[in-house]
């Protein structure tokens, strides 16, 4: 007679397969999260590309002049978000993938005008956008912009408490920008420290501080993309 084995794995089988899995899980793991990651920021870009013929659209229709980036329209606040909401097809393309929350412009303005959109993840050059809360301040033109494809628009960013328009590289050390001749890059940022968000209720959420890489051309060194190459 010929006695029949079952075979099957032993305890110290079981715990090998066990410990690979887990060694490949550790090494794949963070590579999946980087591809996610990349393609959020792909997303990003799209939609910073798009927000910028949305303004390049309304500067043509207004003279050839940018919009403010927020001032008093009798009993709500305008925002550059609010003027070139026509121009968008949905609120989606004003956020970042990444960070879709990051400013709510209820709480940074405290009473937007109706039909703006309400969550926003991209600030705005400050010397492109003049600001109507400063007495006399002036519209620029499209003219006054000699190196449009130097010159940032929009960008992943964020307002701090002293309202600088502060980078914030949300895509694994780097942040998207568009720029006045309509193309969008993603440009290196290292963070330098920390600081709070703006809100007319006071200090907000915390937000981390980042200076603009070698990359960053004009803008390189800075901690928020403000100012016109000449």
């Amino acid at each position: 007679m010929h006695s029949s084995r079952r075979s099957a794995f032993t305890l110290i089988e079981l715990l090998v397969v066990i410990a690979i899995i887990a060694i490949l899980a550790a090494i794949l793991f963070p590579v999946f999260a980087q591809a996610r990651e990349k393609a959020r920021q792909t997303s990003c870009l799209s939609n910073l590309k798009q927000y910028s013929l949305a303004n390049l659209m309304y500067v043509q229709d207004y003279d050839e002049t940018f919009p403010m980036s927020a001032y008093l329209n009798v009993s709500c606040v305008a925002t550059f978000y609010w003027a070139v909401a026509p121009y968008v097809k949905n609120d989606q393309i004003t956020q970042c993938p990444s960070e879709k929350d990051a400013m709510n412009v209820q709480l940074l303005t405290g009473a937007p005008c109706p039909n703006t959109p309400p969550m926003n993840s991209y600030v705005v050059n400050p010397a492109l956008y003049a600001s109507g809360f400063v007495p006399n301040v002036a519209t620029l033109s499209l003219a006054s912009v000699s190196r449009p494809a130097e010159t940032v628009m929009h960008y992943d960013g964020n307002t701090n408490t002293t309202q600088q328009q502060i980078v914030q590289a949300r895509h694994q050390n780097m942040f998207d920008a568009s720029f006045v001749d309509g193309h969008a890059k993603a440009m290196q940022a290292t963070q330098t420290g920390t600081t709070q968000q703006f809100t007319v209720m006071g200090p907000g959420k915390q937000l981390k501080v980042y200076r603009v890489g070698a990359n960053g051309g004009f803008y390189a060194g800075q901690s928020e993309c403000n100012g016109i190459p000449q």
